[in-house]
């Protein structure tokens, strides 16, 4: 609490300076540090093809004319970092669900299709942040802090939605799973 509290400080007191050299290497130095661990867990999820457009979309973030009050707030890092690790659930767990030897192709279709609306839900905040960035508004520095942390607190929350989706549709397999094989044991142990 005391570093955010600090982190925002330092932010305010730089966005009053205006965009000096102080304030340019500190954006510079947030956004080698925000792509470098969404780069990462992009990998590590094997999305290589995605990875340069979504670092892009956190380029012209960094790069945009937002006061570096907003643009540094730490609120909006996690925005970035929070897509990123929804894109990262998914990639790891939707082959694992769609490939388990009792989802019927139905079945698989709707998990891709729920993980689909999971991540489209969350590249919808994304863009929205994106948005204050390309255009014109008309809220004020404490409205758009207050928008950017409704956000993230939105996408923190999307991110436990993602995780539950994903455990407990791994919850329920593994119970049908288990009631296949039950009934298998019992007609070979009674013959039925």
């Amino acid at each position: 609490m005391k570093t955010t509290a600090l982190f925002l400080l330092a932010s305010l007191a730089l966005s009053s300076c205006g965009e000096d050299a102080a304030s340019k290497k500190l954006a510079a130095d947030t956004e080698a540090r925000v792509t470098a661990s969404i780069q990462q867990l992009l990998v590590q999820a094997g999305d290589k093809a995605g990875t340069t457009s979504y670092v892009q979309v956190v380029h012209n973030w960094y790069q945009s004319d937002v006061p570096n009050l907003i643009k540094l707030n730490p609120k909006t890092e996690s925005i970035y970092q929070t897509h990123a690790t929804i894109l990262q659930e998914v990639a790891s767990n939707e082959p694992k669900l769609v490939q388990h030897p009792v989802v019927t192709p139905a079945q698989a279709e709707g998990i891709r299709a729920k993980y689909k609306q999971l991540v489209d839900e969350s590249a919808a905040r994304v863009q929205e942040l994106s948005a204050l960035a390309t255009s014109e508004t008309t809220m004020s520095e404490a409205e758009q802090l207050k928008y950017v942390s409704d956000l993230a607190d939105k996408q923190t929350h999307h991110l436990a939605l993602v995780r539950y989706y994903s455990k407990k549709t791994a919850s329920t397999l593994a119970r049908k799973q288990q009631d296949a094989t039950n009934k298998r044991l019992i007609r070979n142990m009674w013959g039925v």
